[in-house]
């Protein structure tokens, strides 16, 4: 197994200061082909296992919301969601940036655990129902 990747990211709190956790990304001892995810951050270590990062992600994204943290990068936002080719060849690390009544493309991919100062993190339940939208609405 090769050194995980990371990715340090801003954990928001609707009523507390932010602070700073780190992604570390890795294949699964028993099945290289799964992926593994661990947040490191002031409030614990989690880790969730998935056949891709995103879904991963989604995992601990749930994990952490009862408490009110939401990590700040794209795949955290309302109107990002993987294609299924972006799960299964990319592994979950590229999400289409959606819009309603927009066709996904290329030039829509980011990258999901890229961050900006400007996202503002949704539930995973948000996220889910607004990609249901988007699959329902006329492009």
């Amino acid at each position: 197994m090769t050194d995980p990747k990371q990715f340090e990211i801003e954990l928001v709190h609707q009523s507390q200061e932010p602070c700073v956790g780190k992604f570390l990304l890795s294949s699964g001892e028993d099945d290289p082909r799964r992926c593994v995810l661990t947040l490191e951050c002031p409030m614990g270590k989690f880790q969730a296992s998935d056949w891709n990062y995103f879904d991963a992600l989604c995992l601990i994204r749930e994990e952490l919301e009862p408490s009110g943290w939401r990590p700040r990068c794209f795949g955290a936002c309302e109107n990002v969601y993987p294609s299924n080719m972006c799960r299964d060849m990319g592994r979950g690390m590229v999400a289409y940036q959606n819009e309603i009544g927009r066709a996904a493309e290329e030039e829509h991919l980011v990258e999901t655990f890229a961050t900006s100062s400007e996202i503002e993190p949704a539930s995973v339940d948000e996220q889910r129902a607004f990609f249901q939208l988007w699959r329902s609405s006329p492009r």
